[in-house]
């Protein structure tokens, strides 16, 4: 490129605070949309009893096996 072509420092700089925004944007979307799905999902599990979240896998330390 010829240097009259090249753009702006400006320009560059708007640019890359536009790339940066739209992929923090991107995440602020997935993790939002994920949180809200997710309690969906445990509403409705709560719903039919089938509620995993306070299920356990084995015995905690405080309790007998």
């Amino acid at each position: 490129m010829s240097p009259n072509e090249k753009p702006s420092a400006h320009r560059l700089g708007k640019a890359g605070a536009f790339v940066v925004g739209t992929i923090i944007a991107i995440f602020i979307i997935v993790f939002v949309g994920r949180n809200l799905w997710h309690g969906e999902e445990l509403e409705q599990d709560q719903a039919v009893g089938n509620n995993v979240a306070t299920e356990h896998t084995g015995p905690s330390y405080n309790q007998r096996p």
